[in-house]
């Protein structure tokens, strides 16, 4: 079992590694080193896939970790089941809100032993997720395809006119406003805000980018991560969303994670019958700086 927590509760994550490791659940819980500096390293994506359970620890902190949320994204993409557990009464994501889950608020020896019982007793294999459906009215859909034209209009000018950049970014930020204004809970709406704030990122710093030398630490970045965080803690396999989150984790060097949510985005795409250009181009240029073979 792989325990998914924020740092601010890793006192209440040993002791239920304890309980847990009494009650004979073989349990893994990461070492400090292993996190540090790293959203997604290559161990800690062997170790959720090792697991047959990612146990998640929820609680107020733990929705604001962005390693937590990597975590368990990725034990979505793998296929693992997820047991959520509530330290407080912070809703869980919204695409495992009608799971069962075990409240630990007051963690009393019953609540541990029922839990450790689930524990090993959970199918092999995903959980059974939130469905989700949206509707798209005619007007939502142009809207959609006139601000993705408008995105891709900004990095065709970075490339050949990049003085004509700003400007058409502004155009992309009008759109976009107008869109959210009228529909401002549509998931693909918060995906083309995350793409919004990369762009607006490589716009700020094309020419260092151009030479390799692309600041890490940006709050474009974390905006554009945290929008891809929102609409995939509703849709966690919308393969736009999954590329959206490489695309900004390679500009934050998390190397390791920008090739596993690309590799996801293929996959997802391919589970839904499409071929996914633009995120097999990503996968060449990612694949550069992990030195694996693109999917």
């Amino acid at each position: 079992m792989f325990i998914s927590h924020s740092s601010a509760n890793r006192r209440r994550a040993g002791k239920l590694v304890e309980s847990l490791e009494a009650a004979g659940v073989a349990v893994w819980l990461d070492a400090d080193d292993i996190r540090f500096g790293v959203l997604l390293g290559r161990q800690l994506q062997e170790a959720i896939r090792r697991s047959r359970v990612l146990v998640l620890l929820w609680s107020d902190k733990a929705r604001a970790s962005p390693w937590v949320t990597v975590e368990w994204l990725s034990a979505i993409q793998l296929d693992r089941f997820i047991l959520p557990c509530a330290l407080d009464a912070t809703p869980f994501p919204q695409c495992l809100s009608t799971t069962l889950f075990v409240d630990l608020r007051r963690p009393r020896p019953e609540v541990l032993d029922r839990l450790a019982r689930q524990l090993r007793d959970a199918p092999s294999g995903g959980s059974q997720l939130t469905p989700f459906a949206r509707g798209v009215e005619a007007a939502l859909g142009d809207a959609i395809a006139e601000i993705t034209r408008a995105q891709f209009a900004v990095l065709d000018l970075l490339v050949d006119d990049p003085a004509g950049a700003p400007s058409q970014q502004q155009q992309a930020a009008d759109l976009l406003a107008a869109a959210r204004r009228r529909w401002p809970l549509d998931s693909e709406l918060v995906n083309l805000a995350g793409y919004h704030a990369k762009n607006d990122y490589l716009l700020e710093h094309w020419d260092a980018v151009q030479a390799g030398r692309w600041p890490a630490r940006d709050a474009r970045l974390v905006d554009s991560r945290d929008r891809f965080f929102e609409s995939l803690g509703v849709d966690p396999r919308n393969p736009a969303a999954l590329n959206g989150l490489a695309n900004t984790l390679l500009f934050q060097r998390e190397f390791d994670a920008a090739a596993f949510f690309n590799r996801s985005s293929i996959e997802a795409a391919r589970a839904q019958g499409v071929r996914y250009d633009a995120a097999e181009q990503d996968a060449a240029l990612i694949a550069r700086f992990v030195g694996d073979e693109p999917p």
